[in-house]
């Protein structure tokens, strides 16, 4: 316990000061306080790019097209008629992200869109404001007596007790899926400090003088601590500060009550209606996912004899964590699909998916449990197969082990 104690406090100390911890520090908080207010500046943008749209045609379709419109979240004005097809100049000059060219044929209405990005044109959103008019061509009525009658209230209404708004659901979304992305990027970056501090350790030939005076378990258990450790401080300090910067302005929101509008308004990504579970769900399950990766990264990482192969051998081990991190997104929108439930029992993606599943469901405690138990277990077999591999690998330097003194040390038969 003494050599622990010891490797433990000089392994975090020296990590501590490292710079690229500091600057890893403080460049997650600036990401925190860029991502909190990022909904905000998205909306400002596309309020200059989408949301302006311009309309052009008889003075008969444009009039009332345009009182519909002003009914949505479009800002909507009336320019005169166009002679020719606009160009990208064009909508630039009139300031708008599209135009709306209107006609009739037939006793029916025609719109042709034209804008410089298909995918930013609201194309519902248009079409139902302006079904009315299209009535009101059709039949001989007023465009405003078939608005009136189209006009009807929509209600959701949640069955789950978790979420009683729309705005609450889409909120826990948004903070569900900042925190799968804080979830990644720790486990990847602080799995690779793990993988090159073993790396340096080895090639530098400091090793040897490890080995005459700490046992490796020893020595990689305070590693593997230390790290995730720091990792959780790091997580914390970037958890605080997200509550801290989004304590006021508005949260994630939705459009109009009345569902006139397709788009939302967005503020801050508010984290202070942050249930605890989630939080301490999140803690529990990236402690878990980070010590499966950190252990084996540690085992592989002792195999190597120059830095140089380093990213060959990185790049297959985050492939299961890019697969957890692409299930955990999909988990999102069905957290209680087979495949959601399927994937919280597997190891390396059951930290990912059973979270995400947390943020956003009412997950039975039994399979909470169950998973959590898998993923302990999972600690302990790959710790176990993780430290014989860094036991044979760290004491046979200078070149590397072969596949049969690998196997043989897997199964505990290489004297060492």
């Amino acid at each position: 316990m003494r050599q622990f104690t010891v490797v433990f406090q000089a392994e975090l100390m020296r990590r501590l000061r490292s710079r690229v911890f500091i600057a890893g520090l403080i460049f997650g908080g600036l990401t925190i306080a860029l991502v909190s207010r990022l909904p905000a500046l998205m909306t400002a943008v596309e309020s200059n790019l989408t949301h302006h749209v311009a309309l052009s045609g008889p003075t008969t379709l444009t009039v009332p097209a345009q009182r519909l419109l002003s009914r949505t979240d479009l800002a909507v004005r009336v320019v005169p008629e166009q002679r020719l097809p606009p160009t990208p100049a064009t909508l630039r000059a009139l300031n708008v992200g599209s135009l709306l060219e209107l006609s009739t044929e037939h006793r029916e209405l025609r719109v042709t869109i034209y804008a410089e990005d298909p995918t930013n044109v609201e194309i519902s959103t248009i079409r139902s404001a302006l079904l009315p008019l299209d009535l009101a061509l059709g039949t001989g009525g007023e465009p405003e007596r078939f608005a009136s009658e189209l006009r009807f209230p929509v209600a959701v209404q949640s069955v789950s007790a978790r979420f009683k708004t729309v705005a609450s659901s889409l909120a826990a979304h948004a903070i569900a899926y900042l925190l799968l992305i804080l979830l990644y990027m720790l486990i990847v970056f602080s799995s690779q400090l793990v993988l090159t501090s073993v790396a340096e350790e080895k090639t530098s030939r400091i090793a040897e003088l490890l080995v005459t005076s700490v046992d490796l378990t020893t020595l990689l258990s305070a590693k593997i601590v230390v790290s995730t450790t720091l990792a959780v401080l790091q997580m914390v300090t970037w958890i605080v500060l997200a509550f801290a910067l989004s304590g006021t302005g508005p949260s994630v929101g939705v459009g109009s009550a009345s569902g006139a509008g397709s788009g939302g308004t967005m503020g801050l990504i508010s984290f202070s209606g942050l249930p605890p579970s989630t939080i301490v769900g999140f803690l529990a399950f990236f402690v878990l996912g980070f010590m499966q990766m950190a252990v084996l990264f540690a085992g592989l990482a002792s195999l190597v004899n120059r830095t140089e192969d380093l990213g060959a051998m990185s790049g297959p081990l985050f492939l299961p964590v890019i697969v957890a991190f692409i299930a955990a997104v999909v988990t999102l929108s069905s957290p209680d699909a087979p495949f959601a439930v399927a994937c919280s029992f597997i190891p390396v993606l059951s930290p990912f998916v059973m979270f995400a599943r947390l943020a956003v469901s009412t997950v039975p405690a039994s399979q909470v449990a169950g998973a959590g138990i898998i993923d302990v277990l999972c600690v302990v077999l790959f710790s176990l197969a993780g430290g014989r591999l860094y036991r044979v690998g760290m004491l046979l330097y200078g070149s590397a082990p072969s596949w049969s003194q690998i196997f043989r040390t897997m199964v505990g038969n290489l004297p060492v």
